[in-house]
This record gives structure tokens, sequence and C-alpha cells, in this order.
């Protein structure tokens, strides 16, 4: 399903993340997922207990849905984070944060580790 995309900072989690008050576990369980309202949800997965794959024209990631009804309805948000990075692209020099088209689908894959991005990053 496509969904518009938009990136946010969640104060209590950014503040310990500039600090480097969390630990990688931390990072992953806090961070690495996507909100979304839980209509929007249910039209995406049929169970509960998956997470969900999103896809934009550059690079895609899998993060934990967290469902939230303050979310828009056809609108994701992710947390501005190393997972982020995967998705979020440029257009005329300028970094996209807000508004991308993204596909997302549920999938039994499981969230990556900070290690396994970081070696894709120093692949590139």
């Amino acid at each position: 399903m496509k969904l518009l995309l938009s990136t946010i900072r969640e104060i209590k989690y950014d503040q310990k993340i500039l600090i480097n008050e969390l630990s990688e576990k931390e990072l992953k369980e806090n961070v690495a997922c996507c909100l979304i309202h839980p209509e929007t949800f249910k039209k995406i997965v049929s169970k509960s207990g998956v997470n969900l794959k999103l896809t934009t024209n550059y690079g895609s990631v899998v993060l934990k849905p967290v469902q939230d009804e303050s979310i828009p309805l056809e609108m994701i948000y992710i947390n501005k984070s190393i997972w982020a990075n995967q998705i979020i692209g440029d257009f005329k020099n300028k970094i996209l944060f807000k508004n991308l088209e993204v596909e997302v689908e549920p999938t039994e894959e499981t969230v990556p580790e900070i290690s396994n991005l970081l070696e894709k990053i120093k692949n590139l």
C-alpha cells in the first residue's frame, strides 16, 4: 500500500541519542519503529506480530509498527535515525525528510541491527 512518509524526532529519545545514553538494543527497540494509524494498519496487515517493510526509490528498511491514533490516515511516521537513512534521499542536493511516497507491506523479516546497517553504509 502506498502511503506518505514523514520523519520525526521524538523528544524522549532524541536527547538520549545525542548524548549516547541508549544502548544499541534500546535504540532498536525504541527508535526502529514506525508510527501508523490503526485504521491504516488494518488495511495493510491482517494479523498482529508482523513488521512492516518500507520501500522508497532510495531503498528499503524493515521497522516495528506502533499503532497511534494521532497519526493522520494514509501516513506513516518514522524517527530520524540510521533506519530512516536507508529510505530517504535527496532532490537537487537537498535531503528529503517529509512527504515521501513509500510502499508499505507486511513482512516476517526482522528489524536490522545497527551493525548491519553500518556495514551496508561502509560498502557504498
